[in-house]
């Protein structure tokens, strides 16, 4: 990693992913709710740390920055209308949002030599 601001980004993207793969397991088991509502609150809380990040981020690290503020959004935003029980497509284009910034921001990560998150095939 090129900085101490593409490591502390990369780890809060980490503790996030942590959480929506304990979410998966929950949707996979039938039980999810609460486990949507962990990563809901935690979306919103790292969205607001990556937000701060994303501020301070040295030039080489910006786009990094900024696709992991709006990945996070983007978590938070599917999550929400998951809870606030929206209507079918308005979900699958909240998810599909989130997929999207998950690549836009794999992509960046890999551009300063952080490993991605996930494999080309598993947006």
């Amino acid at each position: 990693m090129r900085d101490k601001s593409a490591s502390d980004i990369a780890q809060v993207v980490r503790d996030l992913q942590d959480a929506i793969k304990e979410e998966r397991a929950a949707v996979k088991a039938g039980d999810a709710r609460d486990d949507v509502e962990t990563v809901q609150a935690l979306a919103q809380v790292k969205h607001e740390r990556l937000a701060k990040l994303a501020q301070r981020a040295p030039a080489e690290t910006q786009d990094f920055a900024d696709a992991a503020e709006s990945w996070s959004k983007a978590v938070l935003t599917s999550r929400t209308a998951v809870l606030e029980g929206v209507d079918e497509s308005t979900r699958t284009v909240a998810f599909l949002k989130v997929r999207l910034s998950a690549q836009a921001m794999d992509a960046e990560a890999e551009s300063l030599h952080i490993d991605p998150w996930l494999k080309e095939d598993q947006y």
